[in-house]
């Protein structure tokens, strides 16, 4: 009696596994969004990279967790994420036993992730979507990814909206630049590592986009890394001597002091003629809402005339 007991319930156990598994194939990971199939709306979700909650928070989605919550709010900073958000571990290796614990019913993810997806979709319906790839537009790309969002969470109006105050704000910030006679203004965008390690956003940026829908001109035309930066020095930015130096920030004043100290900086033409400003925070590789937020602080900065790090 105790064996066929055990033996039904081992096949009710099998046969429920396999349900399960039917399901998650079709529902637990996907490159593309129309494949998710949901029978309620998630409400439970954790983003593990900046951008992805930064989507989440323009759509007025919180998650209830996302990566290094507390970076977000120093590098990123708007939408600003509240405190009730839950940090789960660092960008590059969330913690699984932090995710699990939220109970989450949509985990947002980028490929750059790839190999944790098959661990995360054992927790929950995982969603896979990536901005930067080769050869692909990232403003476009994080175009596409806010309206699927959008369409997931029944939020898709709120999705459209956005992307439609994104290109108003964008077109505004044009229109300020050419009439305070700033268009086509060359520049470099560069974020600082430390006092003498910089990187060089140049065509396939986030930063990039922000910069030329602001009708401003970048300069730097090397070659870029998938990420749309180059890693260089302080001698990599010369030969432009009516650029401007746009940096993002935060940038640690200990850092920017030794520079100043430094035997180059002198010898930097944008030191010489102080055509340099920083903006931020602001995420380098943000989305839908950190471009035209960008553009915007650069514009407000430029029309005032901000010099900073006088030689």
């Amino acid at each position: 009696m105790l064996k066929g007991y055990c033996f039904g319930r081992a096949l009710r156990a099998l046969a429920l596994m396999l349900i399960c598994l039917n399901v998650w194939a079709d529902t637990a990971v996907s490159q593309n969004a129309e494949k998710l199939q949901f029978n309620e709306t998630p409400q439970r979700i954790v983003a593990l990279n900046w951008w992805l909650a930064e989507h989440l928070l323009a759509l007025d989605v919180t998650p209830v967790g996302m990566a290094d919550s507390e970076g977000y709010r120093e590098w990123v900073a708007e939408p600003a994420a509240p405190e009730s958000v839950k940090s789960v571990g660092r960008r590059q290796a969330p913690n699984l036993e932090a995710i699990r614990a939220l109970e989450p019913d949509l985990i947002l993810v980028t490929g750059h992730l790839k190999a944790a997806v098959p661990a995360l979709q054992a927790i929950a319906p995982t969603l896979v979507q990536t901005t930067y790839d080769t050869g692909s537009n990232p403003w476009e790309r994080a175009r596409e990814h806010l309206l699927a969002l959008g369409k997931i969470l029944n939020r898709e109006d709120k999705a459209r909206a956005v992307i439609a105050q994104a290109d108003k704000d964008l077109s505004e910030t044009r229109r300020q630049l050419s009439e305070a006679g700033l268009a086509n203004q060359p520049a470099f965008i560069v974020r600082f590592l430390d006092d003498r390690r910089v990187r060089i956003h140049g065509e396939n940026s986030m930063l990039n986009q922000a910069l030329e829908q602001a009708g401003l001109n970048n300069v730097w035309h090397r070659p870029t890394n998938v990420w749309g930066f180059t890693p260089g020095t302080l001698a990599d930015l010369g030969g432009h001597s009516n650029a401007w130096l746009i940096y993002i920030e935060p940038w640690p004043d200990a850092d920017r002091q030794r520079l100043q100290a430094s035997g180059l900086w002198p010898y930097v033409p944008m030191a010489k003629t102080g055509r340099i400003t920083g903006v931020g925070p602001v995420w380098t590789f943000g989305g839908v809402i950190s471009v035209p937020r960008m553009a915007q602080m650069l514009a407000e900065k430029l029309m005032k005339g901000t010099q900073e790090l006088q030689p």
